[in-house]
């Protein structure tokens, strides 16, 4: 889509890592965070109690493992500070809180415990399985955390630092500019989310769309979105079943996983 400004994007393939590791119970990455220094990135596996640390060549960094008692993790995020990861459980759709310096679960929330949840309850009781929480993303610019629902319909939800309240909410669909031209709009899929602070807009992935979007909460649209895609030895290729997402903008760097293929994805951004 045309679009203006300073805003606009694009990625160029670089590389793609196995990072499957069956001993070790990496085999389904379903969510990616940037570490505070930028030279490790945080996985999690939906089907492993354990949040794991890997370094950019895609190796797990067994010190930095943390062990956890939820299954079904969904998305992660790292607060600003670095102390702690936050994380959401599609099942029950909760958030979990881990402390870094001594690994462990300091909280645990349900989003229908959260004041507010009122106001965004009729889309969680539609009796779809397809809408539970997918991603999570801390907004450095707000000081908030942001929630996104997998679908029927997408959901942005705005949630205050301490995990107490609901703050704000948006329905995601093509009036945002979600579309896609093999997909009608209800059919798009929301999987993965990260906050860009260079850019101050949030990268949202859908694996039904094989699709990027980058979006302006403050405008409520998609200022440009991209195809999944790679070449290999000549070939289009576009990544199966992307599931979490990261960037390092001071870096011009962007992370993508994929839960199908247990393969990370590494591609150059520039504005």
């Amino acid at each position: 889509m045309a679009v203006s400004g300073n805003q606009q994007f694009s990625i160029t393939y670089l590389a793609r890592l196995d990072i499957e590791n069956k001993r070790e119970g990496l085999s389904e990455p379903s969510g990616l965070a940037l570490s505070a220094c930028g030279d490790a990135l945080w996985v999690i596996s939906d089907d492993t109690r354990r949040i794991f640390q890997i370094n950019l060549d895609g190796e797990i960094k067994p010190d930095d493992t943390i062990k956890i008692n939820d299954k079904g993790l969904e998305g992660i995020t790292l607060d600003p500070a670095g102390k702690h990861l936050l994380a959401v459980v599609e099942d029950g759709n909760a958030f979990i809180k881990a402390e870094l310096g001594t690994q462990t679960i300091v909280q645990r929330q349900r989003l229908n415990a959260m004041r507010g949840f009122g106001s965004i309850e009729p889309y969680f009781s539609t009796g779809s399985t397809n809408n539970g929480l997918e991603g999570i993303a801390w907004n450095s610019s707000s000081e908030t955390v942001f929630a996104l629902k997998e679908g029927q319909p997408g959901l942005l939800i705005e949630v205050s630092p301490d995990l107490q309240s609901i703050l704000n909410h948006r329905v995601l669909g093509a009036e945002q500019g979600f579309l896609d031209r093999e997909l009608a709009p209800e059919a798009i899929d929301f999987s993965g989310l990260c906050h860009d602070r260079q850019r101050d807009c949030l990268w949202i992935i859908s694996d039904k769309a094989r699709r990027l979007f980058l979006y302006d909460w403050q405008d409520d649209r998609v200022i440009q979105s991209c195809r999944l895609a790679y070449g290999d030895d000549g070939d289009y290729r576009e990544i199966n079943k992307a599931e979490g997402i990261a960037v390092n903008p001071e870096a011009n760097r962007l992370f993508i996983v994929s839960d199908k293929e247990a393969r990370l994805y590494i591609f150059d951004l520039r504005s």
